[in-house]
């Protein structure tokens, strides 16, 4: 026994000792990569500011991934970027001696509500003004996807691989159906819903899209599709109708197409490009001396912006900038989505400190649960009553999404922005016949004849769908009349514009659902006049940017993600199907009621 104890406490001081150095090791290696990055941020003159497009373009500050302790300590770079932080490196650049050019690279391969077409635009514009400074702006086309060209266009050269080819095709949006499938398993399904174009249970009990679904999508596409080709018309210099003819002839456009169209400047591969700008403009340090001088977007920003990356931004005066991100869900949430409840608590936060004079709404979102985004709207409706709220919309910022912003004084989108889908509905999904057909049966005891109305177990009756129709109706005309309040439109003019429909941004304007055209970076210099902050307030985020031992206390969960990777084109499909069935897991409504949009629109 005395020899068992011996061995038994042996071993576990030694999974101790053996814990605490692990964990050193683990503080070490963040602190290297913390100092690592503090010395990156260092501009050299004559560098070039590069833009990264393979990496996600998000609103909400980057989170840390375990991934990127390991990549961080091998020289590997950022994990994603965001929006503010491209602005801001672009505005900073056009006037910084230390930078010689802007150089894009890489391709876009959208990640969840990433590197949106809105964002994009927002970027492009950005570009453009970048221009103004007369210092080059090159761009090198490995590859290109629309959403890549589409920047890449604004480009003073644009230098294309030989052997690429732009993938610009069109767009195009397929949605996944699973009626036969589910009737196949034995899941039955029921849905209530209000509008002829909230199309989001139709995969769920069609096997094709409805007229109206078809409609209002081939009218989505065709909006945003013209944006897109009239911008690359307008920056090279190419007669309206050049890239839909293109488009149409070769579907994929080969690098000597594309030289022949004035798509691209010139044909020749990176490294020669690397070569050029190395001799003009010098090496970069120790091991990327073999490269031209470049910066990183993040390690440019970080150079001039430090005091301004934290959520306590200082105890100075300023505005808050509130993304909302994701799927609208009942509750906390997580990261990847817009908890209704932790939202809250951040804009009550915000309302109560005499420091935040101002509210952004950033809205990045297709919506989600009813009960979710009507807790966050009554807590903006209460911030609303005592300082300006203003709301930018992102790539999509519909139903639900839609109805948290209809609190703001001015509301700014992209034109290219999906927005509107105001409509509600409810999808119930029953395992009788599933369980029936393997053996299973269930018994139910119950002291009303409504006590079970939302069990999974059974069908609803005539009477209980009834009731749940009922509901969903309710919150139909409330969302209605508030938007009609909001908007100051007669409730029938409204009615007429929702029906679930979705919008571009510049059919938003049109319809009076949107005051204005405009990105980001406009509704905050939008507020920050309307505060007497001037143009350039200080900024507090939320999310905010994670401080290292939240980092840590993250990754010692084992909460981490994925680095990005490029799948191939049946792997992609296969994960796409997978996330799309998957949100059905977010689907947490307490009432069963949401404002989402069509599920599974994705635009390619």
């Amino acid at each position: 026994m005395k020899s068992f104890f011996g061995s038994f406490f042996g071993a576990f001081f030694a999974i101790l000792i053996f814990l605490a150095s692990a964990v050193g090791l683990l503080f070490l290696g963040l602190g290297a990569l913390q100092k690592a990055g503090q010395k990156a941020s260092a501009v050299q003159a004559n560098s070039w500011l590069v833009l990264d497009l393979s990496l996600p373009i998000t609103d909400a500050p980057a989170r840390f991934d375990a991934s990127q302790v390991v990549a961080g300590l091998e020289g590997g770079g950022e994990q994603r970027v965001t929006l503010r932080e491209i602005l801001a490196a672009l505005e900073h650049a056009a006037t910084d001696n230390r930078i010689a050019g802007v150089f894009l690279t890489g391709t876009i391969v959208p990640v969840e509500y990433a590197s949106g077409y809105g964002a994009l635009r927002e970027i492009r514009l950005a570009l453009q003004r970048f221009k103004e400074s007369k210092k080059p702006l090159y761009a090198f086309a490995y590859y290109p996807t629309t959403r890549a060209y589409y920047l890449d266009s604004v480009a003073d050269k644009i230098f294309m691989d030989p052997d690429s080819t732009i993938a610009m095709s069109g767009l195009a949006s397929q949605r996944v159906y699973f009626s036969g499938l589910l009737k196949k398993l034995g899941i039955g399904v029921q849905v209530t819903r209000v509008g002829k174009y909230k199309s989001f249970v139709e995969p769920f009990i069609l096997d094709k899209a409805s007229p109206e679904d078809r409609e209002q999508t081939q009218k989505l596409l065709d909006d945003l599709w013209g944006e897109i080709t009239s911008a690359i018309e307008q920056s090279r210099g190419l007669p309206q109708g050049t890239v839909q003819q293109v488009v149409s002839q070769l579907g994929l456009i080969d690098a000597e197409a594309a030289l022949q169209r004035r798509l691209v400047t010139d044909l020749v591969p990176l490294s020669k490009v690397i070569d050029q700008l190395r001799q003009r403009y010098g090496t970069g340090k120790s091991k990327k001396a073999s490269t031209f001088r470049q910066v990183t977007v993040s390690d440019y920003v970080e150079s001039f912006e430090r005091t301004n990356r934290h959520d306590d931004a200082g105890a100075g005066v300023k505005i808050a900038v509130v993304y909302a991100e994701g799927d609208i869900v009942d509750g906390e949430g997580n990261p990847d989505n817009v908890g209704g409840d932790r939202y809250a608590r951040a804009i009550r936060r915000f309302r109560l400190d005499p420091n935040v004079k101002g509210i952004v709404l950033r809205v990045n979102s297709p919506g989600g649960s009813v009960s979710g985004s009507s807790v966050i709207r009554h807590e903006l409706e209460q911030a609303a009553a005592v300082k300006p709220v203003v709301v930018s919309f992102g790539s999509v910022a519909a139903s639900g999404g839609y109805y948290i912003s209809t609190i703001g004084t001015h509301i700014f989108a992209e034109p290219n922005t999906i927005t509107g889908s105001i409509g509600v509905f409810g999808l119930f999904l029953n395992f009788q016949k599933l369980a029936s057909d393997n053996g299973i049966s269930f018994d139910t005891v119950q002291t009303a004849p409504y006590a079970s109305i939302l069990s999974p177990l059974q069908p609803k009756s005539d009477a209980e769908l009834a009731i749940l129709q009922k509901a969903v109706d309710k919150d139909y005309q409330e969302f209605l009349r508030i938007v009609a309040d909001s908007r100051k439109l007669p409730v029938d003019q409204v009615n007429e514009i929702a029906q679930g429909r979705v919008w571009a941004g510049m059919e938003a304007v049109r319809l009076h659902l949107v005051d204005e055209l405009g990105g980001l970076a406009d509704a905050v210099r939008y507020l920050g006049n309307q505060t007497r902050l001037g143009g350039r307030p200080a900024i507090t985020e939320f999310p905010a940017r994670q401080d290292l031992s939240t980092k840590i206390q993250e990754w010692l969960n084992g909460n981490e993600r994925p680095p990005v990777s490029r799948l191939d084109p049946f792997h992609r499909e296969l994960l796409r199907f997978s996330k799309e069935f998957s949100r059905l897991e977010r689907l947490n409504d307490p009432h069963g009621a949401y404002a989402l949009l069509p599920f599974g629109l994705q635009i390619e």
